[in-house]
């Protein structure tokens, strides 16, 4: 029986038994299988991940914005739409269909626009010269010529600009809206030299908000050179804003007893200005 192959020897004092098993050795092993049970040498490093999300993330908006961008190059000719969407994917080197990184369609091109034009303000104001700034409380023209400079910005779309407005009065992209708007508002206060924190703060953003909204479908009618005639308007609304202002500082205690009135109006007023109350 001791010559019988495999396992099974024979059966000694009346029970059969198994030869141990031994393990075979490995030899010879491609480098290439990694061994995951392994320590980690001194000169390796773990990743975290919450930095590969974030160079995942920066990916993904340097692709978005670059889209964008080129999409505005179609504007004039397809509006503000996922047909320029599409064209401007393609003219970045992406397929037509990255248009579906857009949920909101054109209102994400609008909103991408709005945040171009108030960045770009905000670095121009930086290096105004700050002269009318000390010698008036209000620094009216430097108020007047951030509204205008916001304004010609919307020259090179002009004639699709209407569309845009009713696009950011969509209950999707009205948050989007708003905050542009308010950041617009906030960002001149600011270079002009507002620092309040009273209740005046409100009625100051509120107010220039409504001044730039009724400037701006102005614009969109007027065909005087150089837009002259949109100056005037801006020029007048100030003007107006800085009558009420000054009645207001007339009678203290009057304004703190409409204040609470003044400023539920004043949110009425933002919210017709952005088109939520004819939402439905």
């Amino acid at each position: 029986m001791s010559k019988l192959p495999g396992l099974l020897r024979s059966f000694r004092n009346g029970r059969r038994f198994m030869l141990p098993l031994v393990s075979p050795r490995l030899t010879n092993i491609p480098r290439s299988v990694r061994n995951y049970c392994q320590t980690l040498e001194k000169d390796e490093k773990i990743v975290p991940m919450i930095a590969i999300e974030n160079e995942e993330n920066q990916y993904e908006e340097s692709v978005k914005n670059s889209i964008l961008d080129k999409a505005l190059e179609y504007v004039p000719k397809s509006g503000w739409s996922v047909e320029s969407l599409s064209a401007g994917a393609e003219a970045a080197g992406y397929p037509g269909v990255s248009h579906g990184l857009f949920p909101n369609g054109g209102g994400d091109l609008v909103h991408h626009f709005n945040v171009k034009c108030n960045e770009l303000l905000v670095e121009q104001m930086s290096n105004w010269p700050k002269e009318d700034l000390k010698d008036s409380r209000v620094p009216v023209k430097f108020i007047e010529n951030a509204i205008v400079a916001r304004l010609l910005m919307i020259e090179p779309y002009k004639s699709t600009w209407p569309k845009a407005m009713a696009i950011q009065t969509l209950p999707n992209n009205v948050p989007n809206c708003l905050a542009t708007l308010l950041s617009l508002v906030d960002d001149i206060c600011y270079h002009s030299g507002d620092r309040s924190v009273d209740f005046n703060w409100y009625l100051r953003r509120v107010g220039l908000a409504g001044i730039y909204k009724a400037s701006e479908l102005f614009y969109l009618t007027d065909n005087s050179p150089g837009s002259s005639a949109t100056r005037s308007f801006v020029q007048s609304r100030i003007r107006d804003a800085q009558m009420i202002q000054a009645a207001l500082n007339l009678n203290p205690v009057s304004a703190a007893a409409a204040a609470p009135q003044t400023l539920s109006a004043a949110f009425v007023t933002a919210k017709n200005i952005l088109g939520i109350n004819s939402l439905k």
